[in-house]
């Protein structure tokens, strides 16, 4: 195995321990042997415990914003047909269940997790606050307060989404979309399709 995947797969079973247990869970011991190698490497690979956490963190935090972008590529132009926010909201979600430990690191940090992941989550809510607050202008220029309302949009986004995670039987992705499809057209003052 070269360096660079012996790397990937001491952070992906450091991920998995820290998504099941916690990050005082990820011992080098605990981490050395699921992944059947000296703890000596680890060290060698990235200097030590916390840098491997930092490492973990920066990684995950790179994937999830990766995906974001994604998420609210090319909305386009608001219409009864086209709600950028909702469909920012389904793209978010799309990633959310398609790489649900990466988001539940950042939705639910576990505790004793290092400094860098708080750093990491108020920069992450700082830029989707700043995006939501940009596409409310682009779509009300006159919107009175776009800060605050971005503001709010994010808490009641964060809400919904840490809901899909904590209790999916009940936050199924059919109610989640309902509602924000429905609300959507409530929030921008836009007749949806249906009404």
């Amino acid at each position: 195995m070269t360096a660079e995947a012996r790397r990937e797969q001491i952070l992906d079973i450091t991920h998995a321990i820290v998504d099941a247990e916690g990050f005082h869970a990820a011992t080098p011991a605990r981490i050395a042997q699921e992944a059947g190698i000296n703890r000596s490497l680890i060290y060698q690979l990235f200097g030590d415990v916390p840098a491997l956490l930092v490492a973990l963190i920066d990684r995950e935090a790179s994937r999830a914003g990766a995906q974001f972008a994604e998420a609210i590529e090319g909305l386009g132009e608001p219409s009864a047909e086209n709600q950028p926010l909702v469909r920012a909201f389904d793209g978010v979600l799309a990633a959310i269940e398609a790489h649900t430990a990466t988001w539940r690191l950042f939705l639910f940090p576990p505790q004793g997790a290092p400094p860098q992941l708080h750093t990491r989550l108020a920069q992450s809510k700082d830029l989707v606050c700043e995006f939501l607050r940009s596409e409310l202008l682009r779509i009300y220029p006159q919107l009175h307060d776009p800060d605050y309302t971005a503001r709010i949009l994010y808490a009641s986004g964060l809400e919904l989404l840490q809901l899909r995670l904590s209790d999916p039987d009940t936050a199924t992705l059919e109610r989640l979309r309902n509602f924000v499809h429905r609300l959507g057209p409530e929030l921008t003052g836009r007749p949806s399709k249906d009404q």
